[in-house]
């Protein structure tokens, strides 16, 4: 307890006397939105808010991040797959939206207007079908 106290009045000293140094200005400042996805191997990011600087490619070691905007709604192809609910994860929410699909594309479709059903084409043939399943109940377990 003593070193804890200890430490965290040596914090506050620094932080005092750092302070005494004068006034701290921020000449200027950024912040970028937008955003968009890089991808390497079997990593995938995509971004938003708080990058660097959106623009040119950020590069170290074997990574490279490129920044950007994000292009608008985009219609074409599957979300995040395994994401049935389309509320950004993949998670026990989304089996049954995923069954409804199997079962009655059409009730998914009018249930999730909004999703697309293709999140759940683990197998990539155009529909969610019983070849679907094991993956999907790999994507919401995590394995």
């Amino acid at each position: 307890m003593r070193r804890l106290f200890a430490t965290f009045t040596m914090m506050l000293a620094l932080a005092a006397a750092a302070h005494a140094g004068g006034e701290f200005t921020l000449d200027w400042m950024t912040i970028d939105g937008g955003g968009g996805t890089s991808v390497g191997g079997n990593f995938e990011l995509s971004g938003t808010i708080g990058q660097p600087d959106a623009g040119g490619p950020m590069t170290g070691g074997n990574f490279t991040l490129v920044g950007g905007f994000w292009p608008g709604i985009q219609t074409a192809g599957p979300g995040l797959l395994g994401d049935m609910n389309c509320d950004g994860n993949v998670s026990v929410g989304d089996i049954n939206p995923f069954v409804l699909a199997l079962t009655d594309p059409t009730g998914y479709a009018a249930m999730f207007p909004d999703c697309n059903i293709l999140n759940g084409d683990c197998t990539e043939d155009g529909n969610v079908s019983v070849g679907d399943i094991n993956c999907f109940v790999a994507l919401v377990t995590g394995g």
